[in-house]
C-alpha cells in the first residue's frame, strides 16, 4: 500500500505490525535517509545496535537474495523486533525483493527497510511493494515552501530560537532541495547563533546560508535565466558535486512556474511593486532583484517552451541515469542559449 502523506508521520513512529516490509524512495535522498533512520529507531530503538540492525547494499542483496530472506525471518539473539536496511536500492534486485515478499509476511520479529532514490511508475520494485498486503510505501519529493518553513521552524525551536517572518521567508526560498542539506544548514546557523538566544533575523539567515556555495542553485538558475554560459558552466561543476541533476531541474522549473503568472500580470499593465509585493511567500530583498531581472529577458510564451524542455529533459535523464549529468548540462545550456537570445533582442 502507498500511504499517503497524512498517514506517513503516524507510521513513522509506530509502524503498522502488519506491515512486513517498507520502500522508501524519492528525489530527496536526505529525506529518504531521515524516515529510514526514523523507521528504524521506531523499531529497533537504535541505529547501530549489532543485534536488532541489519545493514546491506543493493549489490549486497543482488548477489546473495538468499541472505536477505534469512536476515528478515531471523529471531534477535536477545529479543525486540528486528530492522533489515537496504540503501541504494533499484530494479536490479527485484527479484530478491519478490522472493522475499513472498516469504516474508511475518512482522512481528522484523522489519525491512529498503531504501531508493527516484523510480519512476513503471519501475519493477515499485509495483511489487505497491501491490503486496504486507508492505507499505513512502514517497519522498522536495519540501515545498509551505512544509519547509514548518521543518526550519520546528528545528530551530527544538534548539530554543524563534525566528523573524522575513527571515524564515529567505530560508524557504534558499533551501529545500534535499531535506538532509537543509538540516545541516539550519544546524548551521544553530552554531552560528550560538548562545544568543535572540530572533533569529534575515541578516542572521543571509549571513549564514547565503553563501552555501555547493549546496545552493540559486546561481546556477540565475545563471541560465540570464543566458550567462560562462557562469553556468562554472555554477554546474559546482552544484553536481553535492545535486542530483533531477534536482537542478526541477529547481528551475519550479522558479519558472513562479516568474510565469508574474510575467503575465506585468504583461496585463499592473504595476510592477503591486504585483512583486503580492507574491505568496513574500519575496526577500535579494529575490525579488533576481526575479524582476529575469521578468526583463523572458517572456511567457518563452518560459511555456522552457519548461516543456525541461520535462523532456528530465524524462531523458531518468531513462538515462549515467548519463544524467551530461543530459542535464546540455538541457540548461540549451535553455540558456535562448534566454541569450531573448536578452540580445529586448536591447
Amino acid at each position: 500500500m502507498k500511504l499517503d502523506r497524512g498517514q506517513i508521520d503516524r507510521f513513522l513512529k509506530q509502524p503498522d505490525q502488519r506491515v512486513a516490509a517498507v520502500l522508501i524512495y524519492g528525489p530527496d535522498s536526505g529525506m529518504v535517509r531521515e524516515r529510514g533512520s526514523l523507521l528504524t529507531r521506531a523499531v529497533a530503538e537504535s541505529l547501530d545496535d549489532p543485534f536488532r540492525v541489519v545493514e546491506m547494499t543493493n549489490d549486497q542483496v543482488k548477489s546473495d537474495p538468499v541472505r536477505l530472506i534469512d536476515e528478515a525471518q531471523a529471531i534477535g539473539m536477545l529479543g525486540g523486533r528486528r530492522v533489515v536496511r537496504i540503501s541504494g536500492a533499484s530494479d536490479a534486485i527485484s527479484d530478491a525483493v519478490e522472493s522475499l515478499l513472498e516469504q516474508h509476511r511475518n512482522s512481528e520479529h522484523s522489519l525491512v527497510v529498503v531504501e531508493g532514490h527516484e523510480l519512476a511508475s513503471k519501475s519493477s520494485l515499485r509495483k511489487l511493494f505497491e501491490a503486496s498486503p504486507h508492505a507499505a510505501v513512502i514517497a519522498c519529493y522536495h519540501d515545498e515552501a509551505e512544509s519547509l518553513a514548518g521543518l526550519v521552524r520546528g528545528q530551530l525551536q527544538e534548539a530554543g530560537f524563534t525566528i523573524a517572518r522575513d527571515a524564515l521567508d529567505y530560508l524557504s526560498q534558499s533551501l529545500g532541495g534535499d531535506r538532509g542539506v537543509t538540516r545541516s544548514e539550519i544546524e548551521k546557523l544553530i552554531l552560528y547563533k550560538g548562545d544568543d538566544k535572540s530572533e533569529v533575523t534575515l541578516a542572521d539567515a543571509i549571513a549564514c546560508i547565503g553563501d552555501r556555495a555547493a549546496f545552493a542553485l540559486d546561481d546556477l538558475i540565475d545563471a541560465v535565466c540570464l543566458g550567462d554560459l560562462k557562469a553556468l558552466d562554472r555554477q554546474f561543476d559546482r552544484n553536481i558535486v553535492e545535486t542530483p541533476p533531477i534536482v537542478m531541474l526541477r529547481s528551475l522549473a519550479r522558479h519558472f512556474l513562479r516568474l510565469h503568472p508574474i510575467l503575465e500580470r506585468l504583461r496585463a499593465g499592473e504595476k510592477a511593486e503591486q504585483v512583486y509585493a503580492s507574491q505568496r511567500p513574500p519575496l526577500p530583498w535579494p529575490v525579488r532583484q533576481r526575479v524582476e531581472r529575469h521578468c526583463r529577458i523572458w517572456s511567457p510564451a518563452a518560459l511555456g517552451l522552457a519548461l516543456q524542455q525541461l520535462m523532456e529533459t528530465e524524462a531523458l535523464t531518468m531513462r538515462q541515469h549515467a548519463l544524467g549529468a551530461a543530459i542535464t548540462r546540455r538541457g540548461l545550456i540549451e535553455i540558456a542559449a535562448t534566454a541569450r537570445r531573448l536578452r540580445e533582442r529586448a536591447r
